[in-house]
């Protein structure tokens, strides 16, 4: 059975302005199995009998009982109430955000690094955190004026990448310094940049900072720049999608300069 105030609780995680501090919304199968195989703390599990229906389901709500974490349990239109989806898979859970920090990191021979300068869109951050995880990223940063990357849309855009994937919310001054004092290369994503090819980052750290869509990147950040690279296209669009501009440039910054 869920309480009162459990129930008022989830219901702030559903926006920013009203979501407690610190912890964030997680729903459906796969996103709760990707929360249990992190290392990130789960505060709450809500289940409803939808989730025992197929053996994948099954099987997760054995591991949230076994865990002995705090488990609720609701009938299915109940689920249906509180999720912020609009078809529910009969869990949801909430968990506890990390407390990421750049000064943590420790960067090695090659170290990669995405930097989102005031992105709004909630849906582009979660698909970048997902082409982070999957390219080899090891740090993301949101500058302030940038959306939320745990509000429930970038959670489920990211498909689980954002538990893994370290993302702090840091000022640029602290993150250019950070950047200046171990020789990272500073490359920031422009349409009229120069085409980038695979094989120009040999070894040394850098960092990719993508810009708002509707703006570009800030003043601040442009000045910072090392070099402004882009995609040369071929067709009649003259500009892509944040999301899709920044997996074409991390392949090319990341990926082998061999391969085709």
């Amino acid at each position: 059975m869920i309480t009162r105030n459990q129930v008022k609780r989830i219901n702030r995680l559903k926006t920013r302005k009203r979501r407690d501090e610190g912890v964030f919304l997680v729903e459906g199968v796969r996103l709760v199995e990707e929360l249990l195989d992190s290392e990130l703390q789960v505060e709450l599990a809500v289940v409803a009998p939808s989730l025992v229906r197929v053996e994948r389901g099954a099987q997760l709500a054995k591991t949230i009982r076994d865990s002995g974490m705090q488990l609720a349990e609701v009938t299915d239109s109940e689920l249906s109430e509180l999720a912020d989806t609009e078809t529910p898979q009969g869990v949801l859970a909430i968990a506890r955000e990390p407390s990421w920090e750049l000064a943590n990191l420790q960067p090695g021979d090659r170290t990669a690094m995405l930097v989102y300068d005031r992105l709004t869109d909630p849906g582009n951050l979660g698909t970048l955190m997902r082409t982070a995880h999957a390219l080899g990223v090891d740090w993301c940063v949101a500058l302030p004026g940038s959306v939320d990357p745990w509000s429930p849309k970038a959670v489920r855009a990211s498909a689980g990448s954002v538990f893994h994937v370290p993302v702090s919310r840091e000022p640029w001054p602290e993150v250019m310094n950070w950047l200046r004092e171990r020789d990272f290369t500073i490359f920031c994503a422009d349409p009229g940049g120069e085409p980038v090819t695979r094989g120009v980052v040999r070894g040394e750290g850098f960092a990719l900072v993508l810009g708002n869509e509707p703006s570009g990147l800030s003043e601040e950040v442009r000045n910072a720049c090392d070099a402004r690279i882009g995609i040369h296209l071929s067709g009649k669009m003259d500009s892509l999608n944040v999301a899709t501009a920044g997996a074409l440039l991390l392949d090319r910054l990341i990926g082998d300069p061999d391969r085709s």
